[in-house]
């Protein structure tokens, strides 16, 4: 493990992306490894998000458009230093992981009663001063997302009204609030980031 001090002054591990060369924190990055070969075929190269799975790590930084460098020029295999499988759909893949790890981390909050959908009971948590994080679909528009922002909490957007109405269970949710974090876990922290890092990834295609 490489130990240095990153651009903030503070010292931590960094990995070196396959595609700029550039070193950051695992936090910023991607990792994947090779999966194991099935009846002589190349092993696939997988993402781990959650930087756990077993074998030598390949990085690339967190951003679509660098995973898709990645895959045109080949770099993944030169990287693992073998020749590997690249799913066509991986960078899909990628962002579709990113955003259902935030999902997760949301559907966590409202099963802890610490989350709500909908425009009122949006407006009812802010009122009782129990908010601290606001959510829109990326629909969101309007008059009510313009009421939202100039309240000043965090706002994040994250998925679309569908994705986000099937975490409470409903046809859709334009507009959701996670109340401040206390003893029973940090949901703000986690949701927010995660939503970040869906959005930084998604938005920074090579197209």
């Amino acid at each position: 493990m490489i130990e240095t001090h990153l651009s903030d002054g503070s010292a931590g591990p960094v990995r070196t992306c396959i595609v700029t060369g550039q070193e950051a924190a695992p936090e910023r990055m991607i990792r994947f490894v090779v999966g194991p070969s099935i009846d002589g075929a190349h092993g696939e190269i997988v993402p781990d998000l959650a930087r756990r799975l077993p074998g030598r790590g390949v990085w690339t930084t967190a951003e679509r458009g660098i995973v898709e460098q990645a895959m045109a020029k080949n770099l993944f295999a030169k990287a693992a230093k073998r020749a590997v499988s690249v799913s066509q759909d991986l960078a899909d893949r990628i962002e579709r992981l990113l955003l259902d790890r935030a999902l997760e981390d949301l559907s966590r909050a409202r099963r802890a009663g610490r989350a709500v959908a909908g425009f009122v009971r949006v407006e009812q948590m802010l009122g009782h001063g129990r908010a601290g994080l606001l959510i829109v679909a990326e629909e969101a528009d309007g008059d009510g997302l313009a009421k939202l922002t100039k309240i000043g909490l965090p706002l994040v957007r994250l998925g679309t009204k569908e994705i986000l109405g099937g975490v409470f269970g409903r046809d859709q949710a334009v507009y959701v609030a996670v109340a401040r974090d206390d003893a029973s876990g940090q949901f703000i922290q986690r949701i927010a980031g995660g939503a970040a890092r869906w959005r930084a990834y998604r938005l920074n295609g090579a197209g």
